[in-house]
């Protein structure tokens, strides 16, 4: 300790000399960037300025008071419409799972949390449904799956859970392919087989078709499996906008 303050000691003048380079050397570069923003909006200010000007000299092609009120008053009326279906017609998706700390077994944690309150909520509705979901119960997810698997499972878990809430009586089989990438948005096809009554599977496909449902329904087919019980084989794609929180973005 004293040896570092006999050095500062003896050299303060050096540091003191170097210390203020510094302090000159950060202001000129924040002096530098501050006029290079003065500079860019200088720019834009004159290129607004040159538009007005033009249009002033050339009547004729300027956006009239009477355009600009009429575009104004259609603005207006656009985000009101906007602002009204997306209250009306709000979809949920998926929401993104974290896994950060030891994915694998965070993962694992999770999904066998979620598919046991499936299966005790078909338990107190008196409902069936597959005794396996599609996803390996034994042994750890590779971390570089997690994702799509975290995806794939959250869509299965809310698909069951509108079949559950439209009183079918059985679910057969789900099965479900790899995820798609769209433009704007993911895509996860899946194929599921009910059974139940002429008003349950009515009432399934209408659940399907409601506006806060993510499902598309693709194909469905019906056949009679006994005395006043219907099977239902069914192709939908569950359709994910890619939106900051979304699974997939």
């Amino acid at each position: 300790m004293n040896k570092i303050k006999a050095f500062i000691s003896k050299h303060s003048l050096v540091l003191s000399f170097v210390f203020v380079l510094a302090i000159i050397a950060v202001g000129q570069f924040i002096n530098k960037k501050i006029k290079q923003e003065i500079k860019t909006t200088e720019n834009v200010i004159k290129e607004k300025y040159e538009q007005a000007k033009k249009y002033e000299l050339d009547e004729e092609n300027a956006p009239s008071q009477e355009l600009i009120n009429e575009l104004t008053v259609k603005k207006m009326l656009f985000e009101r419409n906007v602002n009204m279906l997306m209250d009306r017609f709000s979809t949920v998706y998926p929401v993104s799972h974290e896994f950060t700390l030891y994915p694998s077994i965070e993962f694992k944690e999770y999904l066998y949390f979620s598919s046991d309150r499936l299966y005790k909520k078909a338990t107190r509705r008196r409902l069936r449904i597959p005794e396996s979901l599609g996803f390996p119960m034994t042994g750890l997810v590779p971390e570089e799956q997690i994702k799509t698997w975290t995806l794939q499972f959250e869509v299965v878990k809310d698909m069951v859970n509108l079949i559950l809430d439209s009183g079918v009586s059985v679910i057969e089989e789900i099965t479900f392919g790899a995820p798609q990438k769209v433009s704007f948005y993911d895509m996860l096809p899946l194929k599921i087989t009910v059974s139940g009554t002429s008003n349950e599977i009515m009432r399934c496909l209408k659940y399907f078709e409601q506006p806060s449902s993510y499902f598309t329904l693709k194909s469905f087919s019906i056949e009679k499996s006994g005395k006043g019980v219907f099977r239902m084989n069914m192709g939908i794609n569950a359709i994910i906008l890619k939106y900051e929180g979304a699974i997939g973005t």
